[in-house]
């Protein structure tokens, strides 16, 4: 069941609105299942490959594509305190060698 998201899911996920959705559906673009005659289900792959589908449409960058000044800030924000001990640290060594 883990698999399976809900429609609500898919539209928040894909932020589209209900009538894109059936569209989609309508178009063949997404497949849905029904569990138990009652309750639309659609498969997290389907979902996954329809919205890289969508933003290559929008000329947006898949998931796991990073540009270089993301990768800085995210090394940036997670090794911070080691950079700035390092200069801290140095400065103090350069200090201690200059008298």
């Amino acid at each position: 069941m883990n698999n399976l998201l809900t429609g609500e899911e898919v539209r928040h996920f894909l932020e589209i609105g209900e009538t894109d959705l059936e569209d989609f559906l309508r178009r063949k673009k997404l497949n849905a299942y029904k569990i138990g005659g009652a309750y639309v289900r659609f498969r997290k792959e389907d979902v996954l490959n329809l919205r890289n589908e969508l933003l290559l449409k929008k000329g947006k960058p898949q998931a796991g594509r990073f540009s270089l000044l993301a990768w800085l800030g995210d090394f940036w924000r997670f090794n911070n305190f080691y950079i700035l001990s390092t200069l801290v640290i140095m400065g103090l060594i350069w200090i201690a060698v200059k008298t």
